[in-house]
């Protein structure tokens, strides 16, 4: 699984892709991307498989819910799992 990110600076290193990427790793083909912006209509969650075969999620993040939270590393482990358990 290869997960990145789109977030504010002030919150970027809340969000901890190394830690959600180990968690999934048996998960092969998969690619996350993390949205964490002040704007919330900046950019809408999306699902697609490229040409390589690769399912693609785009996850939008509340930014107001990182900015007050110590450790999100949770929440976003439980939004992934959720997320593929919609497509298996």
């Amino acid at each position: 699984m290869e997960v990145t990110t789109i977030v504010e600076k002030d919150v970027a290193d809340k969000i901890d892709i190394q830690y959600v990427s180990a968690q999934f790793s048996h998960v092969p083909n998969v690619g996350i991307v993390f949205l964490c912006t002040k704007d919330e209509n900046d950019q809408e969650e999306d699902e697609w498989i490229d040409d390589q075969g690769n399912h693609n999620f785009i996850i939008r993040v509340p930014y107001d819910l990182v900015q007050r939270s110590n450790d999100v590393r949770a929440i976003l482990v439980a939004i992934v799992q959720e997320r593929l358990n919609k497509v298996a």
